[in-house]
């Protein structure tokens, strides 16, 4: 009866652990099609974790990085919103209610993945999110879709520009931001990975997901991505960058209002846009001097900009954010509150674009290929079975670590059984009377599997093959786990740099458009930081 509850115990507790990992994975696909169900997975994942704590005593919560930043962040955007000056209930409702959904995801996240395979299911959350995104975006593209009652359509100022998709977001600009966090995380991994099936796949999908860029006609997603490229042609793959900066030359030469719309934000002085902007964050920085320690409140802009509205002509028009992630912020929530903020952001930044120079990831990079070395020159081979040396050569047994320990344990076992009986059975002198049979004991007696009889003790003998040496046994098994942590390497490393150059790149976008302005955008950067500091845990697990 014992054995039953321990059972269903255990039962229990890897069935809450898959439901967390599936709402995490849920939230990150529904994000961006479909964000109230994604709130709905977020609820999901937080009950089944807080079941999971109670049932689990091994299941611990962790201390994760940035937790100070955050709890500050959080508790003086309560502040802000109680004390703001638009005494707006929605604030306060608001408030709990995004707000919470933002510190639930990354608690969710954060505190639930602790392997590199449920950071791979993470990834391949948002790669098929986005796949739809760019489709739909494509389908916008080709069969046109009516913008014309939008107010960023802008095409009085560039007639050429006939269509600017949004796909499932609520304008071009939103979208560009995604697909410019898309495009980073298929580099970080397009960095790491190495064979060249791999490498063409994530071509493919940076090409797919930058031509759905270009179609936003997003001019601040454009540079900014134009700069990730520089920095990662710098620093990892010149020739991606090359490839860019050729089909951006070929873009240019068939699109040219594309190349006049980027020229403008260096060229034209009357552009409307760029007046708005500037027009915003004059009147935001008056917000912040107004209400430097505690801010307007989070979510108060739109109320509170009627105030400071010194350039709009039009005063009915509504202004909800300052076009500005950082001026934006410390408006808001003030500036300890945006300190606090940004502490996180460029925190979990700075962390996640570290570079590697541990020497065991590099001794596990060679062990890696010395691995297929050892297995096909040592004398053990012969009496490793076909199907282990078919897992260790063609890399099958990065998803069978479990069987290949019990493999382990069988030939221990054989192997002692081995040493035991030859240490254990005495050698008797041959006696007059040989046709008289050798009395052995039946625990003694070896028999043969295929004819039901005694062997004979001649043919039991060990040839030199048979021998299995110990060392290097130990030393594959050893070599084994060491490729096996490179293979978790190297999806985290993929991961975390992906994030670092996403984080990168909505730090470029905050410049001239709040990206994080938007809901889905915000929790997708919230589940990116959090999943950047269980990444870092991962990895210190690695290193022990």
């Amino acid at each position: 009866m014992n054995r039953i509850s321990v059972f269903a115990r255990r039962q229990r507790i890897k069935n809450l652990e898959n439901w967390t990992i599936y709402a995490i994975a849920a939230e990150a696909f529904l994000l961006a099609i479909f964000p109230q169900a994604a709130a709905a997975a977020v609820l999901f994942g937080i009950v089944a974790w807080f079941l999971r704590l109670q049932i689990d005593k091994k299941f611990k919560i962790r201390s994760l990085p940035f937790d100070v930043p955050v709890t500050i962040f959080v508790m003086l955007g309560a502040v802000s919103v109680f004390m703001s000056p638009a005494q707006s209930f929605e604030l306060i409702y608001n408030y709990f209610g995004i707000v919470g959904i933002f510190i639930l995801t990354y608690l969710l996240v954060g505190q639930n993945i602790r392997t590199a395979e449920q950071i791979k299911t993470l990834a391949q959350s948002m790669a098929a999110a986005a796949i739809i995104v760019v489709a739909v975006g494509f389908f916008q593209y080709i069969f046109g879709v009516d913008t014309s009652e939008m107010h960023w359509t802008d095409f009085e100022n560039f007639h050429g520009m006939q269509t600017r998709i949004f796909s499932t977001f609520e304008n071009p600009n939103v979208l560009a931001g995604y697909l410019d966090v898309m495009i980073c995380l298929a580099l970080g991994f397009l960095a790491k990975f190495g064979t060249l099936k791999q490498k063409l796949i994530l071509i493919a999908a940076i090409l797919l997901l930058t031509i759905c860029l270009t179609m936003t006609y997003s001019r601040g997603a454009f540079l900014s991505i134009a700069i990730i490229f520089l920095i990662y042609g710098i620093l990892y793959e010149g020739r991606i960058l090359l490839l860019f900066v050729i089909g951006t030359a070929i873009l240019f030469h068939n699109d040219t209002t594309f190349l006049e719309r980027i020229l403008s934000i260096f060229t034209e002085t009357n552009d409307p846009s760029e007046g708005l902007r500037i027009g915003i964050w004059v009147s935001t920085i008056s917000m912040i001097a107004d209400h430097p320690f505690i801010g307007i409140g989070w979510g108060a802009y739109q109320f509170i900009y009627p105030q400071y509205n010194y350039y709009l002509i039009d005063a009915t028009q509504t202004i909800y954010h300052a076009h500005n992630l950082f001026l934006q912020t410390a408006a808001e929530v003030g500036i300890a509150g945006a300190l606090a903020y940004f502490w996180y952001f460029f925190g979990t930044m700075f962390m996640a674009l570290a570079l590697n120079s541990n020497e065991r990831y590099e001794k596990m990079k060679n062990a890696a290929g010395e691995i297929v070395h050892r297995a096909t020159e040592s004398k053990f081979k012969k009496k490793f079975d076909e199907e282990f040396a078919k897992t260790v050569v063609e890399s099958k047994f990065l998803q069978s670590l479990a069987q290949v320990k019990s493999m382990f344990i069988i030939r221990m076992g054989e192997l002692t059984n081995k040493i035991f009986d030859r240490f254990s059975t005495q050698e008797t002198k041959p006696t007059k009377k040989k046709s008289e049979p050798e009395l052995v004991h039946h625990d003694e007696m070896k028999w043969d599997a295929k004819t039901k009889k005694p062997k004979d003790k001649k043919t039991d003998e060990k040839s030199d093959d048979d021998n299995i040496d110990i060392q290097k046994f130990a030393a594959t098994v050893e070599l084994f786990e060491d490729k096996k942590n490179v293979a978790d390497r190297q999806i985290t490393e993929s991961m975390r740099l992906g994030i670092g150059l996403a984080f990168l790149s909505m730090a470029l976008n905050g410049m001239s458009d709040d990206l994080l302005f938007n809901i889905p955008s915000s929790i997708l950067m919230w589940i990116l930081g959090a999943a950047a500091a269980a990444i870092d845990e991962i990895n210190n697990n690695l290193d022990e």
